[in-house]
């Protein structure tokens, strides 16, 4: 019998410290075993209570970072039903068990697009896929076997190389035109009554964010973005290096850096 959930991330050494923010968020919610796959080899500098995976094994390959997630997610599914891959720059903000009870997705994905980010990266999208339908792969839920080694058979073949955008290139085509059931946990779902964003479609409304309780909020907007009150459940910063990486005190309102700040925290 399997084992329920996993979570998967990797952080070279140069962005350990934001998988060690990611990792101390994620506890706040949930005793989740993790599997972080990394070249760092001094236990001080390490997250506590994590499996390890050795970075240097996958190094031979010169493009692992740009296919890593069906590479390392395909054994793990043998042995959990569940597995989410989480990139490590990134805080959890709100319970995620919603993606663990619901059972009815090979693959539960989010949004890639959000108002800022287009100005400096353009917008994402092709093969028909417009910019608000297009998935980005650092928050995805998998329970497919068959999926996701679909995913990384394609990840190795020729047009993998043709990519822009590599292995979420490759997610959003067979989200989209392969036979699996697919989930994006940022629509929502009416029947749960769960509505919550869950990285980057939050991006450009950090500022108007608010506690509600110690739930962060993205409260209802004139614009309707959002048009209800909307959970903040996953804080993504994607983007490359650039010196503002997971530096939320020039994001957000004081309260909401107040809870922050316990939230990455060591802690419990």
């Amino acid at each position: 019998m399997k084992k329920p959930v996993l979570v998967v991330t990797i952080a070279d050494k140069n962005n350990l410290v934001y998988a060690k923010m990611m990792i101390n968020s994620l506890r706040k919610f949930h005793d989740w075993p993790v599997v972080l796959v990394t070249d760092e080899k001094d236990p001080k500098q390490l997250p506590k209570d994590v499996i390890l995976e050795d970075l240097e094994l996958y190094k031979a390959d010169l493009m692992f970072f740009y296919r890593s997630t069906p590479i390392i997610c395909e054994k793990y599914l043998k042995e959990y039903e569940l597995v989410i891959k989480l990139d490590a720059d990134q805080i959890i903000t709100g319970d995620l068990s919603y993606v663990l009870k619901t059972t009815d997705y090979d693959v539960a994905t989010v949004i890639n697009w959000n108002r800022v980010d287009p100005a400096q990266y353009g917008l994402v999208q092709g093969w028909g896929i417009l910019p608000i339908e297009y998935f980005n792969c650092g928050f995805v839920a998998m329970r497919s076997e068959k999926f996701v080694h679909h995913w990384g058979v394609i990840c190795k073949s020729p047009q993998f190389d043709r990519m822009q955008y590599k292995e979420q290139d490759l997610l959003n085509i067979l989200c989209y035109y392969g036979n699996y059931n697919i989930r994006c946990l940022d629509h929502g779902d009416g029947l749960a009554k769960y509505t919550a964003w869950h990285g980057l479609i939050a991006k450009g409304e950090w500022l108007k964010a608010k506690m509600v309780g110690n739930d962060i909020v993205i409260p209802k907007a004139a614009d309707n973005f959002p048009k209800i009150d909307t959970l903040l459940k996953v804080i993504h910063w994607a983007g490359g290096n650039s010196g503002a990486k997971m530096n939320y005190r020039t994001a957000f309102s004081e309260e909401v850096i107040k809870r922050l700040d316990y939230l990455v925290s060591d802690s419990k």
